[in-house]
Formats: structure tokens, sequence, C-alpha cells
């Protein structure tokens, strides 16, 4: 409780400081060149100051694959909006609540509960959406009146209740619609936003239809709670029948050819893996046939969660099977190679990871596979080899933070503590570790010359920090 208590203190004096500033031109002389400054982004100073504080109160979902799902989501989305995808930042959070929120300067939370509870990447793509929509048209601030202490209050409490359905915070949250405006029209211009977002971007609207009754499915089975994200996000039923209407243009198809799309069944279950005690596939996959025999999908889904547990003899088996019926499959043999690695059959583990990148097609190498094998030759002190698989992976995942960790101390093994002191800060930025990543980034930019790419890079990801906080 001190901590919430300390954190509203923060936010009330800092929203009161942002409500001082003005767009209106004053009387005042205007302030010689010399001494003009831009003036601060209100919506990127409050979502920093936010960000700080969720940070000291979050667990965050770091998994790869989960976060460059939701990223690749999120900024394809953010692009079709005309948005510079740079200037958002997606944030995954461990907790069990179906919640999605956005904070003002581009700060989209979403919690691994509720991407447990969406069918598909395009219900995905419609939570997204809707909340870059609120963004983009700047809900947060179209009424000066409500942008107060008690706003910023409000919807701290909804964040650090890590999803707590407690009454006060049923009672703040019910508050926090009213008081930041998130009005009937503030909602249906998200939507009518969001769909918009979705056609260019290649995604079927639907699935903001498909997401919108899982969650009246949940409000149903769970009364005595009001999830968080229709607290947050009010008139569900209204809201349903004018999206319907809205849906009268198709969906270009060319642009869903282009869209590279998510495997959203093994997303779903690494999160589902990770986030549940299960004892046996029965719960992990409850809307599986019982006793129907599995198929070789069943069998991969069922490796991929023992994989994630470490029931690593399990994961080995399922896809064995697997394999059996699709020996081709690029994928299994990757997890495969994985699996070996973490049962330590070196062998093995080489073998699979060479059998994918053969029988995947050119430029669709798994990046998993180049890091079993840098994996396998750093610790065979082949630095050069694991150097050159590592940045294969990071080639074809540039935000891939675990291999750029590994690159980082292989230069430093090799005595380049310039190459290694970026690429350990760009692990720590990505792992939501800015400060630190700032104290690498600078002892690189003391090693660097001045003028070259390197430290270009240096410069723009110290930038990038400074600005966004992150």
């Amino acid at each position: 409780m001190k901590k919430i208590a300390s954190l509203m203190t923060a936010l009330v004096f800092f929203l009161t400081a942002c409500a001082t500033l003005s767009t209106r031109p004053t009387q005042s002389a205007p302030a010689p060149e010399t001494e003009r400054r831009p003036t601060p982004d209100r919506g990127k100073e409050l979502g920093k100051q936010f960000l700080v504080e969720a940070r000291k109160q979050y667990r965050f979902v770091k998994d790869q694959e989960v976060v460059n799902a939701v990223n690749q989501v999120g900024r394809r989305l953010v692009t079709a909006a005309g948005a510079d995808p740079d200037a958002f930042h997606f944030f995954v959070v461990k907790e069990v609540q179906p919640n999605a929120f956005a904070i003002p300067g581009g700060y989209v939370f979403v919690f691994d509960g509720l991407l447990a509870k969406l069918n598909s990447e395009e219900e995905l793509a419609g939570v997204l959406a809707h909340e870059i929509g609120h963004v983009t048209h700047n809900h947060f601030f179209k009424d000066d009146a409500k942008v107060n202490a008690l706003t910023l209050a409000a919807i701290a409490a909804i964040l650090l209740s890590k999803g707590q359905a407690a009454a006060p915070t049923i009672a703040i949250a019910a508050g926090t619609a009213a008081q930041l405006q998130f009005s009937r029209e503030n909602e249906e211009e998200a939507d009518a936003s969001a769909i918009q977002y979705l056609k260019k971007a290649g995604y079927d609207p639907r699935g903001m239809l498909h997401f919108f009754q899982t969650l009246m499915a949940y409000e149903t089975i769970n009364r005595v709670e009001i999830p968080a994200y229709l607290s947050t996000h009010p008139g569900l039923e209204n809201r349903i029948h004018l999206v319907e209407l809205r849906m009268d243009r198709p969906v270009d198809g060319k642009l869903q050819s282009l869209r590279k799309p998510v495997d959203w069944e093994r997303v779903q279950t690494v999160i589902q893996a990770k986030s549940r005690i299960w004892q046996d596939v029965a719960q992990l996959f409850p809307k599986r046939r019982p006793g129907a025999a599995p198929d070789e999908r069943d069998h991969y889904l069922t490796g991929l969660a023992y994989l994630m547990t470490d029931r690593v003899a399990d994961a080995i088996a399922e896809y064995q099977a697997a394999l059996a019926a699709s020996p081709d499959n690029p994928v299994y043999h990757a997890d495969l190679a994985t699996a070996y690695l973490k049962s330590q059959d070196i062998e093995r583990a080489r073998a699979e990871a060479v059998e994918s990148l053969k029988r995947s097609r050119p430029g669709e190498e798994l990046p998993s596979a180049y890091l079993v094998l840098g994996i396998l030759e750093e610790h065979a002190g082949r630095l050069d080899e694991a150097l050159h698989q590592y940045k294969e992976v990071i080639r074809r995942d540039p935000d891939h933070a675990f291999s750029h960790y590994h690159v980082g101390q292989v230069y430093f093994q090799t005595g380049n503590p310039l190459e290694g002191a970026y690429h350990t800060g760009r692990y720590l930025r990505l792992n939501l570790e800015p400060e630190a990543a700032l104290r690498e980034f600078k002892r690189a930019q003391h090693l660097s010359s001045k003028n070259d790419d390197l430290a270009r890079m240096i410069r723009e990801q110290m930038d990038q920090i400074i600005a966004a906080g992150i």
C-alpha cells in the first residue's frame, strides 16, 4: 500500500505540472531565439513516468516468441494508422486478468491473461488496433479539465492492483472511465479507426467481434468480477452492434497474402504452459476431444508445452511423433534441437539444428536453429563460428535479446569491449533495463570513434532511451 500511495503522490505532482502546460498563445513577447526550447510532449512525458512505476511493480513476459508476436502485429497496425512504429512500445505483462490498455505517449500494455483467451491473431490485432486508436486520437487529453490528479490516481490503482478485482479497484475503475472521458464517443471513434487500421494492415476486423464475444462470455462466467478490460472499455454490447454496421468493405486479399502470419496456437501454448500449473495435456488443451487420438499438430503443441516447462524427455518423445508424420517440417527439427540441447545431447542437438536449416526455404530459416548452433560453438570454444551463428539470428530477428547477450559475451572474450558493450546494451534495453543499457552504451561511446556507423547506432540507441524511457 505504501508503494501505491507514494506512486499516486508522485503522479499527482507530475500531472499537476503537466496540466499547467498550455498550447494557447500568450500575450507576452516571444523569448529570444537562443532561449527557445522545444515544448515537452506531455503525453510522452506522462507515459515515461508511468512506465517507470510499471517496471517496478510488474513482472513482464520476455519470452521471445510472445513478445515478437505482439510487436509484429502492433507495429503493422501502427504503420497502417500512418504513425511512426518506433514511437509506440508494446509490453506483455504477466498477470492472469484479461486486460489491455494504452497510456499516453504510445505505451500499450497487454496482460498474458488476455492473450491466453484470444483465439487468433486477428483477435489480438483487434485489441491492439483499438488501443492504438485511443492513442492516435489523443483521447487522454481531449478535455484538460479531466486530466487531473484523480484520473492518474485511478489509472495507477488499476495498473498497480495487478489485476486483482478488489472492490476498491472496481470502484476506481468505474470512475476512471468517466474521469478519462473514454466516453461512448471516444470508444466509437477508437473502434471506427481500429476497423480501418485492421483492413489496411490486412486483418479481418471480425476478429474484434470475436474478441468482444469472448469477453462477454468471460463476464458471464465470472459474475463476481468485472473483467479489467470491461472496466475501462464500457458499453460492449452497443459497440458490437456499431462495429458490425461498419464492416461494409471487405479486407484486401493482397494485403492478407503479404502479411506474415503468426502461429497463434504456438504463442498461446507458450503462454499457457508457462502461466498455468498443469498435470496433463487435457488441462492445457481443453478443446481437444476426449479420447481422440493425437494428430501431428497435437504432438507438436504438446511437445512445445513440455519444452517450455523443461519436461525435456516428454518433449523429445512428442516431437519425434510429430516428425514421424511430417519429417520435412523445419519447426519440429528446430524445437527438437532445443530439446536435445537442454538434455545436453550435443550431437543430436547439432544434427537437428542443421536438419532444420536444410529443410527450410531460403530466407525462412528459423533463428532458433542458428541459436542452438551458436551455443554449441561457444561452449566448444569456437568463438568466431559462434559469433557467425549468433549474428545469423540477429539478421533474421534484430530484437532477439538472448542473441545480443551472447554476442556481447563473445566479443568481450575475444578482446573487443566496444562491440561487447554495444550488444550488452542492446540486450539490457530489450530486457526492459534501460538504465543499465544506458550505462553500457555510454561505455561503448567512450570506446568508439566519433564518426563510424557503430558510433551512430550507439547514439541512436541512447537517444531513443532518453526520448521514450525504454
